[in-house]
């Protein structure tokens, strides 16, 4: 999760890195890896195909072959061809490869592999330094390499990368209005000179959009026009696909600038808005893509880097869908629900289990009800069951994130799928933390987000016909009023809200803590 949403686990916010890091590079070299995959699944010979099933599975995403078939068909490929005749390396690399995927599937050819490659050219894979350790040669990949030198160098970079990280281990109106004005004279005060919101200098459009989301929601003419800037902004950072950004988060930014923007009602926007959402239907997980139905993450929408969809992307690009004018019958919306049901823990509708992320351990479905970041995987942690199956643990923001978007494509509140994330919300009731996560294994895991949880729940509860709800004790919850009374309580002195328990996320930056507080007094006023 940076910018709003920096690319890690729920999606806040962050300003673009002075220099990239060694993430950045790899998510970069990985997607032009991906680019070049041919019919047959492979990425050229066997060798370069192998390097690159290795780079994807030890880079910091964890790829494995569930994750799509940019993974699972070079796996086949490699399969295929390891009878082929024996290469030192290409069977060296064949088996890393194998090994990193899935040891304990494929323990008899990597075996076999191993043994035909031979000792030197295997060590040259598994010691801990050596010519595989040399992270900076990423920083030599010229464009005019081969797929060859590509895929060795993200190999290399990937098992550095691996080795180091594994290694080290009815609020009152006047309540409302005082806390609203004051947080948008905040952000007023806060501005660059050019109108916009910066992070180390520079303007930063997802910060900026959801500023203006915050100022268009004022019913105030003069608030509302200081949000115009950044819609020109935004605009002039249109890319021929549609997308709007500036070079970071493709999807999150495009999807709050569609927000804006939709949020200006101006009609000179509307070709710009249908563009920007017609890129946000195309990176979705499906067969354009090369995804079945039966892919792990059909229908979802990831960063637009990493090709690994997660639901916090998934809610704002639908919520942008929503905000340009497309329906719930959208086709993008309808296949979405397929992801949204293989994220909630109810076993009913998610039958299936899927392999934890970076390990070769199987998550199901609980039945609480409640969602979690992506198909078995949970930020919050996991619960061994007593038959000594592993749930992904749900969590606050993104239950509310499945209930939203639910309600995106058309479920009725009867729905037992919405029921069930309803149920998990009021039975998990609180504005103390984002509840879920494990506390045990760190005390301040439910702080994590608490702004983003917010906003979250405001959104997805004002969709709903829910003006209460009954918590595990029997109360009756007012949200509205507890929401706009817990947002007053945590404002400071100069108007701004700032996450001082947990500044994951970018959460320690006053400027999006008030967006996401002033969006979220909005939702709290409708």
């Amino acid at each position: 999760m940076l910018t709003l949403a920096v690319a890690m686990l729920c999606l806040p916010l962050s300003a673009a890195p002075q220099s990239p890091s060694v993430k950045d590079l790899l998510d970069r070299e990985l997607a032009v890896l991906r680019l070049s995959q041919l019919a047959d699944g492979s990425y050229g010979s066997r060798l370069d195909t192998a390097n690159v099933v290795v780079a994807m599975a030890l880079s910091p995403r964890s790829y494995r072959e569930n994750d799509g078939p940019f993974v699972r068909l070079a796996v086949q490929f490699v399969l295929a061809e390891s009878e082929l005749e024996s290469d030192a390396k290409a069977d060296a690399a064949a088996a890393f490869a194998l090994q990193c995927v899935n040891a304990q599937r494929y323990a008899k050819r990597i075996d076999t592999l191993r043994q035909r490659a031979g000792e030197l050219a295997w060590d040259d894979y598994s010691r801990p330094d050596g010519e595989f350790g040399a992270i900076e040669l990423l920083l030599q990949i010229k464009p005019e390499y081969g797929i060859g030198p590509r895929a060795a160098l993200c190999a290399r970079a990937a098992i550095k990368w691996s080795r180091r990280t594994l290694g080290t281990n009815a609020p009152t109106a006047a309540t409302l209005a005082s806390s609203h004005q004051a947080g948008i004279e905040f952000l007023l005060s806060n501005r660059g000179e050019n109108g916009l919101w910066e992070m180390f200098g520079k303007p930063e459009p997802g910060l900026s959009a959801l500023c203006a989301r915050a100022l268009l929601g004022s019913e105030d003419a003069e608030q509302r026009a200081a949000a115009l800037p950044v819609l020109d902004f935004l605009l002039g950072l249109q890319q021929k696909d549609g997308s709007i950004h500036a070079g970071h988060l493709p999807v999150y930014v495009t999807s709050v600038a569609i927000m804006a923007l939709s949020a200006g009602q101006r009609a000179s926007d509307t070709e710009a808005i249908a563009r920007a959402s017609n890129f946000l239907r195309a990176v979705q997980a499906d067969a354009g893509e090369g995804y079945s139905e039966d892919d792990r993450f059909f229908g979802g929408i990831g960063y637009g880097g990493d090709l690994r969809p997660d639901l916090s992307n998934l809610q704002y690009a639908l919520q942008a869908l929503r905000a340009s004018g497309a329906s719930e019958d959208d086709p993008a919306i309808q296949r979405a629900l397929i992801f949204l049901e293989r994220s909630q823990n109810r076993s009913e509708s998610n039958p299936g289990s899927y392999q934890r992320i970076g390990t070769d351990e199987e998550v199901r479905a609980g039945n609480d009800g409640g969602g979690t970041y992506m198909p078995g995987d949970s930020p919050a942690g996991y619960v061994k069951m007593a038959d000594g199956s592993l749930v992904a643990r749900s969590y606050g923001s993104m239950t509310y994130a499945l209930l939203k978007c639910y309600i995106f494509a058309g479920l009725e509140q009867d729905d037992p799928r919405v029921t069930a994330a309803s149920d998990w919300v009021a039975n998990h009731w609180t504005l103390e933390v984002n509840p879920g996560f494990d506390t045990l294994r760190d005390p301040r895991a439910g702080f994590q987000g608490l702004y983003y949880y917010y906003l979250s729940l405001a959104e997805a509860l004002s969709l709903t016909a829910m003006d209460e709800l009954v918590g595990a004790d029997g109360r009756k919850h007012n949200w509205r009023a507890e929401l706009v009374d817990k947002l007053s309580s945590l404002q400071q002195d100069d108007g701004s809200w700032v996450n001082h328990r947990a500044d994951r996320w970018w959460e320690g930056n006053p400027v999006l803590c008030t967006a996401y507080a002033l969006c979220a007094l909005e939702a709290a006023r409708r």
